[in-house]
This record gives C-alpha cells, structure tokens and sequence, in this order.
C-alpha cells in the first residue's frame, strides 16, 4: 500500500497535477461536455494599432471560433442551427466574451451594426446583449422586405417552417441560400461557402458608415469555415476577398 502511494505522489509531482481535483464519473454516466476554451481579450485600443491584415486576422479568428461552436451544437441536435449566437454561451460551447469582437469600441453595446452607421440596415432586431456580430440566421422575425427579394415567390406558408405564422430571418436566409433573390441575374441557390452567416460590421468601422461600396464587412460562410471580405450588401460584390 505504501508502495502504490509512493508512485502515485511521484506521478503527480512530475506532471504538475497533486493540485487538481479528481471527479469519478460512475459507470455507464455521460461524461461532461468539456468547458469552453479560454479567449484572449484584446482591447478595441490595441487592435487599432494593428496594420489591416492582422486587424482582418483578428476578425477572422473571431469568426472562425464562433463556427466551431456552431458546428458542436449542430452535433448535438442533428444539424439544426441555433437561433441565437448566446446560446453557444450559455450551453458552454464560447465562452461569454467571445461574442464581443476587439474591432468594436461598443464592447457589444450597439449590436452587430454601429447605430451611427445610417447608410445601411440597423437590423436591429437581430441584436443580442453583449454581442457585436451579426446572425443572419437568428431567430427573429424578419422585417425586411424578403416578399419582393427572395427568389422563386415565396410566402409566409411556404417560408414558415416551425408553423408559428411569422417568418424569421433564420427561415428566410435558409431559402436565399437555397434559392437565391432578385439581385442575381439569374436567381439560383448560393454556395454555402459564397452566404454569410455571421457578419462582422465593426471591422471597417468608422470609414465605412458612408460608403456601401467598400469592401469593409468580414462574414463567416455558411459552410462555417470559410471568412470572406464584401461589401455590405455582399450580393452586389462579384469579387469578395477569402480571408486565410
């Protein structure tokens, strides 16, 4: 007995762990999902010190996170998408402060479009607390005006999916992407990795309240892998730019 308590106090001491705290899962009991990773804090001063690509880096990393948490809770419900960006949160999937992006000095305030930038699309009702991104496949009711944008005649009936009477912008994003809108050609669906999901206004903000042409949002596709540089309205701009 003394033998095996030995070697277990030499184990500890070689890897640094005689301080943690052991749990023993009883048999045939699920295993806690594993907290979310840790995320370094940079301050909106520090980040506008950096040169535009690693600004764009920062950005894209940001994104890149919030994807992986998509996908892990897609696994846990056969693919469905969440209809809020906090619910990655509170599920433990991000961390709190993963939702508030180091290119915004709102620190999440003013949601994921500035309310100074008056030249586009507040969105407001996508909002979230402490949340500086925009989702565009939340759970809100869509107010805009998708009737006369969204290819192939869509109504409510066909749109609403969990037959609550509204169509939210979740419903409504899901047929653009699988049918395409008016500002095609030729409507036809979008590849998943040219449709934005979740969309970072902050990145070229303040320059670019006055100007929609510039190519001044980040967005994470929906294949959630890919993060791509447009302008506002990215399906006007035929050349965004892949971010590595």
């Amino acid at each position: 007995m003394k033998k095996s308590l030995a070697l277990f106090a030499a184990v500890a001491a070689i890897t640094g762990c005689q301080q943690e705290k052991v749990t023993v899962i009883p048999e045939g009991a699920a295993a806690a999902p594993p907290p979310a990773p840790a995320v370094v804090v940079m301050t909106p001063a520090v980040y506008a010190t950096l040169t535009e690509a690693a600004r764009q880096a920062v950005v894209a990393d940001e994104l890149r996170r919030i994807g992986l948490a998509i996908k892990a809770y897609q696994a846990r419900r056969n693919g469905q998408w969440p209809a809020t960006l906090t619910v990655l949160v509170t599920e433990g999937l991000l961390p709190a402060n993963a939702l508030v992006s180091a290119s915004d000095p709102a620190g999440g305030k003013e949601g994921g479009v500035p309310d100074s930038y008056d030249l586009w699309q507040q969105s407001t009702e996508t909002d979230e607390a402490n949340c500086s991104f925009l989702y565009e496949l939340c759970g809100a009711t869509a107010t805009w005006d998708w009737k006369s944008y969204l290819a192939a005649s869509p109504t409510v009936e066909k749109l609403d999916t969990d037959k609550n009477g509204e169509v939210s912008w979740q419903e409504a994003k899901l047929w653009q992407l699988a049918h395409g809108d008016t500002a095609q050609a030729s409507p036809a669906a979008y590849a998943k990795n040219r449709f934005p999901v979740v969309r970072c206004y902050w990145y070229g903000y303040p320059g670019s309240k006055n100007d929609t042409r510039l190519r001044s949002v980040i967005s994470l596709a929906a294949d959630l892998e890919t993060v791509f540089l447009s302008q506002p309205w990215w399906e006007k701009d035929n050349a965004p730019v892949l971010l590595p």
